[in-house]
């Protein structure tokens, strides 16, 4: 058969883009290994519980960003030699899994490290909060008090009490965890709902105010902000909504800054509330514990 010479033409430039393809030498990544981001408080309890749930490593290489990785992670890196690597923790905000973020109270973690292709390097990062943190509220009961109080007007249950029974404490004996915070419907429908006794003038203009909390409840449970003029409560706004988490603690980081600084609050001061229904004559507990309001 003969080729014309379009034909041929077509067979040289396949042949020769495939004779190309087969000797590219794709470059082979280093890899670091992050299996969790750990928080460092101060010993003096003035930071609180050093209790977190890091979700993601924000990771930079020489200040540029690879990506954000779901820990534990393996992450690939097309470098080599000596290398900056910073890494920030990062949070589901609000505990939405589509609004994850670096928690902005948290410090970086840095480390030099000198890679090599194929090669795995393991970090272990470790944070603090940052120096700047103003820390306006800590709870953690540890000190047999309660810095609640009964509001609402639907509420039906609105005693806290502290309890100290090993299976109901947050992380009981760890780092001198004894006592958390504890509702008991006593096997009744009702609405639960307590304030902090306190009453906080938090900063305008700030996108870093938050209200951290560790939850374990039998009903679904909310945290929000009772805005206050003088002496009396405005109407209450419900930030976070938790769904029911009777075998397992949780922790919510709260993003508190769009409701604080809305036009609607202007002037006004805070407090913090909790708020849950139990729709059932039947059993239901709510534990709270390692509540933190701060802010820069």
């Amino acid at each position: 058969m003969r080729l014309t010479h379009k034909y041929y033409l077509f067979l040289v430039l396949i042949l020769g883009w495939s004779c190309q393809s087969f000797d590219k030498i794709e470059p082979i990544p280093a890899y670091i290994y992050i299996s969790s981001i750990n928080l460092s408080v101060n010993t003096d309890g003035s930071e609180g519980s050093n209790a977190h749930d890091i979700k993601d490593a924000w990771v930079f290489a020489n200040g540029q960003l690879i990506g954000v990785f779901e820990l534990p992670c393996m992450v690939p890196l097309l470098k080599k030699d000596s290398i900056v690597i910073t890494v920030f923790a990062g949070i589901k905000v609000n505990g939405q899994s589509n609004n994850r973020k670096f928690y902005p109270f948290y410090d970086v973690y840095t480390e030099s490290v000198y890679l090599k292709s194929a090669e795995i390097d393991t970090l272990r990062p470790v944070v603090k909060y940052k120096s700047g943190a103003i820390f306006q509220w800590i709870e953690d009961f540890e000190d047999l008090a309660v810095s609640f109080e009964k509001t609402g007007i639907t509420r039906t249950v609105d005693t806290l009490k502290i309890t100290g029974l090993p299976t109901e404490v947050f992380q009981y004996g760890q780092l001198g965890n004894r006592y958390s915070g504890k509702v008991d419907f006593r096997e009744k429908k009702g609405t639960f709902e307590n304030s902090s006794i306190g009453i906080y003038d938090l900063p305008r203009l700030s996108s870093d105010i938050y209200f951290e909390v560790h939850y374990k409840s039998d009903v679904p449970i909310s945290f929000g902000l009772y805005p206050t003029s003088g002496s009396s409560l405005d109407v209450g706004i419900p930030v976070y909504y938790g769904f029911a988490s009777p075998k397992e603690w949780k922790k919510a980081y709260i993003r508190l800054s769009d409701d604080v600084n809305s036009a609607a609050n202007a002037g006004k001061k805070f407090r913090i509330f909790i708020n849950a229904v139990n729709k059932e004559d039947s059993s239901a507990v709510i534990l709270i514990d390692n509540l933190k309001l701060l802010h820069f």
